[in-house]
């Protein structure tokens, strides 16, 4: 699980800030574009349980800016402080003009649809971004999520060693190598990296290395977040689907698929990973060990995003991002109410499929 440029020992963590009675958890995020929005609603009802203290964040994608935000809110205010900044940043990027505004959202609304699928206006660029790269269309490298970043989040003031651990994760074109990014070296810039989709826009430069999507190497990070932080209690806020029923057979649908199964490696091959090593660990008698000790949980709601279309992610469309804040809210309140005694205690979400499947199709050694 060796990161590029990753330290090999833990850094400088913050004191623990769980206080009394209270459960230390770290948040692993995934990125998804507007799906981003349930992971919104799923953090919202978890900050209302006073009984989760949140040390540790890390994400990618959507799930480096919800990081992101989150931090600086936890720092403002606790977990009030959090809900009130996430809820400012999706509501004020659902005014931001975006291709939902230019594609009749009446007419999506009257056919029950979410997704641009049908707009004549997402068609043209979906098409012309399959034959001019983001360099020859965005030579001046504008992306939309500059300005609102640096208006909502206080950069700076996440390197004290007392603000939530954030480690959010890039793609460096050259190495296809993973770039961490944490406390010490977090930007505007290491944010915007985190979100580049090589189809959109340009690379984000930072040392002078060319950065993608954080998606394609971590989605997200999550040892990395191991080594920093105290917690001990890992909840995954999954948004991309790991199972899709029906074969695709259409070309939006296999470039869909394609997407999906590819930021989703990383993610499965590190719980693997993570599951290998625990069971290694006690197999040794070293149940002690903080590996061994860590305990994974999770919360997805894969049935209702898996249904919105990849075009969707491009939605921030305020009626849309409010729905898919709901499905998160209704994602996590579930989840709470079956394995809220789980916290500190025990994993909730279930490894041992992934080392099943390990040992079912490991090459033996020749």
């Amino acid at each position: 699980m060796n990161d590029h440029r990753s330290p090999d020992r833990p850094a400088a963590r913050a004191p623990a800030r769980g206080g009394s009675g209270r459960t230390m958890l770290n948040l692993c995020l995934q990125g998804g574009g507007a799906h981003g929005a349930y992971t919104w609603g799923a953090i919202d009802r978890l900050l209302e349980d006073e009984r989760i203290a949140l040390e540790g964040l890390s994400g990618t994608s959507a799930g480096a800016v919800n990081a992101a935000v989150l931090a600086d809110g936890l720092r403002r205010g606790g977990n009030p402080g959090g809900r009130e900044a996430l809820g400012r940043f999706w509501r004020e990027l659902g005014q931001m003009p975006g291709l939902a505004a230019v594609s009749n959202p009446m007419v999506r609304r009257a056919l029950g649809e979410w997704h641009l699928d049908n707009s004549p206006t997402y068609l043209a660029m979906d098409l012309i971004s399959r034959l001019l790269s983001p360099y020859a269309l965005n030579p001046s490298r504008f992306h939309p999520l500059r300005d609102i970043l640096e208006a909502h989040v206080d950069f700076a003031a996440l390197r004290a060693p007392e603000a939530p651990r954030v480690v959010v994760c890039a793609t460096c074109v050259s190495t296809g190598q993973r770039r961490l990014f944490d406390n010490t070296s977090l930007s505007v810039e290491a944010v915007l990296a985190s979100t580049c989709l090589p189809s959109l826009f340009p690379a984000i430069e930072i040392d002078g290395e060319a950065l993608w999507d954080g998606g394609f190497t971590g989605n997200p990070p999550m040892y990395a977040l191991h080594l920093r932080s105290l917690a001990e209690d890992f909840l995954i806020i999954r948004i991309n689907p790991l199972r899709r029923a029906e074969i695709p057979t259409q070309a939006r649908d296999i470039i869909n698929r394609v997407n999906e199964v590819s930021f989703n490696a990383t993610f499965v091959l590190e719980l693997q990973t993570f599951a290998l090593v625990q069971n290694l660990l006690r197999e040794e008698g070293l149940g002690g060990h903080r590996l061994a000790r860590l305990r994974l949980h999770c919360i997805e709601a894969e049935d209702a995003l898996s249904t919105l279309g990849a075009s969707s992610k491009l939605n921030n469309e305020p009626a849309f991002l409010e729905y898919l804040f709901d499905i998160g809210r209704r994602a996590a309140d579930t989840w709470l109410a079956e394995n809220r005694a789980g916290l500190g205690t025990r994993s909730t979400f279930d490894l041992t499929p992934l080392v099943t499947q390990l040992e079912h199709h490991t090459t033996p050694a020749v």
